[in-house]
């Protein structure tokens, strides 16, 4: 994966800012995080009850994003269009796209060899929703989760670390952001559903080392999504869960 995931960029290193702005980076990780964090509340308080059901992630994360759309924009209003799409997209999203489908079908296996129950919250997600309700929850899913998580965890914390400078520096940003990624998770149960989360992390963070760019993370989280609720699906039709 080292290899596959190797900038396409060789020069990339000779950019790195002589003096590390770790706390100027800082500083917009922590405003960062208070959006993450607090910018659910306005929804959980204000949506009205009966759209809850579906309406959710709408009501939480969509504020959530615009914010963190908002902050990123005037961070990088010089050159916003660059730093979206960084310098690469094929082949890290080739190769990105073929890993995270290995991974959710390596877990899928291992769930129904290990005979394990279904996730209560995939169990839940769309009980008793009408066809347009499911839809709306689910592109709202699909759609507001990847743009608010590759924001917060493949922006903010994964730019703590001065990931250009060396591979040490790489796998350190990219083991310890997967872990606050898994962290953000606690809805599920299973330890392979975990350790998933984990592997898509480090997948999504090197897609974005190298990449130079937020476009190939969030198309490949949101290929993630569109896997994780078919597999689940396929699961749980086929009676493939313990």
């Amino acid at each position: 994966m080292t290899h596959v995931f190797t900038p396409s960029d060789t020069h990339l290193a000779a950019g790195v800012p002589a003096n590390f702005p770790f706390f100027k980076r800082l500083g917009m990780f922590v405003l960062a995080a208070f959006i993450f964090i607090f910018g659910t509340i306005p929804g959980l308080l204000l949506a009205p009850p009966a759209t809850q059901a579906y309406g959710a992630f709408i009501t939480t994360l969509g504020p959530v994003a615009l914010l963190l759309c908002a902050l990123f924009a005037w961070q990088h209003r010089a050159d916003l269009g660059a730093t979206f799409r960084g310098n690469d997209l094929r082949k890290p999203l080739r190769v990105g796209a073929i890993s995270v489908f290995a991974v959710y079908m390596l877990c899928g296996l291992l769930v129904a060899v290990l005979g394990l129950p279904r996730e209560a919250f995939m169990a839940e997600l769309f009980a008793g929703l009408t066809t347009w309700q499911t839809l709306i929850k689910l592109a709202s899913l699909m759609i507001l989760a990847p743009i608010t998580e590759e924001l917060m965890m493949r922006h903010y914390a994964l730019r703590l670390f001065p990931y250009e400078r060396s591979h040490l520096w790489k796998w350190v940003s990219v083991l310890a952001t997967s872990a606050l990624f898994t962290s953000l998770h606690t809805q599920y149960g299973n330890w392979p559903t975990l350790a998933l989360i984990f592997a898509v992390g480090c997948i999504l963070a090197l897609a974005r080392i190298a990449s130079g760019g937020l476009r190939v993370p969030i198309l490949l989280h949101m290929f993630a999504e569109v896997i994780a609720c078919s597999l689940d699906w396929t699961w749980a039709s086929a009676g493939l869960y313990g």
